[in-house]
C-alpha cells in the first residue's frame, strides 16, 4: 500500500507543486515571530566584573576598618588596667557553683520540656537572681573585697541550686501532666 501512495506521489507531484501560500500570510508569519535576541558578552563579562570589584573593594575596607578597631581595643586593653577584682575564695566559689548549676540544669531539662510554665518561671526566677548578682559584682568593686558582698555572692549562688533542687524532687521527669503541680509550686 506504501509503494502504490508513493507512486502516485510521485507521478502527481508536478500537480502539488503549483500551488503556493499567499504572501500575506508569510508577512503574517514573519511579524509573529521574535526576533532572535543577540548576548553581548562583553556586556555582561564587564558587568559582573564591576561587581566582583566592588564586592573584593568592599571586603577589603570591611576588614581595615576591623582590623583597625580591633588594634585600638587592644591598645586600649593595655592602657587600662583591668577593674575585675581577683579574689581568689570568689573566683574559687564561682567555678564550683556555675558547674553544679549548669550540672542541675542539664537535669531539669526534660522536665521544662513537659512543663513550660515551669520553664518560664524558672526564668523569671534566675533572671531576677542574675540582676542581683549584677548589683552583687558593682558593689564588690566598689567595696573592694567587701566580705560581706562576697558571702552574698555565694548566697547568690546557693539560692539558684535550691531552687533547681527543689524542682527536681517536687516534678518527676517522667510525669506528662504536671500542670496541677505547677499550682501547687511556688518557687
Amino acid at each position: 500500500m506504501e509503494n502504490r501512495f508513493e507512486e502516485f506521489v510521485r507521478n502527481k507531484r508536478e500537480e502539488f507543486d503549483f500551488r503556493e501560500p499567499d504572501p500575506a500570510l508569510w508577512k503574517k508569519i514573519e511579524t509573529s515571530i521574535k526576533p532572535r535576541r543577540i548576548i553581548n558578552w562583553r556586556i555582561i563579562v564587564s558587568r559582573a566584573a564591576a561587581v566582583l570589584i566592588i564586592f573584593a573593594a568592599s571586603y577589603v575596607v570591611h576588614e581595615l576598618i576591623n582590623s583597625d578597631s580591633i588594634n585600638l581595643a587592644l591598645k586600649k586593653q593595655r592602657q587600662k588596667p583591668s577593674k575585675e577584682l581577683l579574689i581568689p575564695e570568689l573566683q574559687e566559689a564561682e567555678m564550683y557553683y556555675s558547674g553544679l548549676i549548669s550540672q542541675k540544669l542539664q537535669e531539669i531539662e526534660p522536665i521544662l520540656l513537659n512543663c513550660p510554665g515551669v520553664e518560664e518561671e524558672l526564668k523569671f526566677e534566675m533572671s531576677e537572681l542574675d540582676s542581683l548578682y549584677t548589683d552583687l559584682k558593682n558593689d564588690l568593686k566598689d567595696n573592694i573585697a567587701n566580705q560581706e558582698v562576697i558571702e552574698a555572692i555565694i548566697e547568690n549562688y546557693r539560692l539558684r541550686i535550691d531552687i533547681l533542687e527543689e524542682l527536681l524532687s517536687e516534678l518527676d521527669p517522667e510525669d506528662e501532666i504536671c500542670i496541677s503541680k505547677i499550682n501547687d509550686y511556688e518557687l
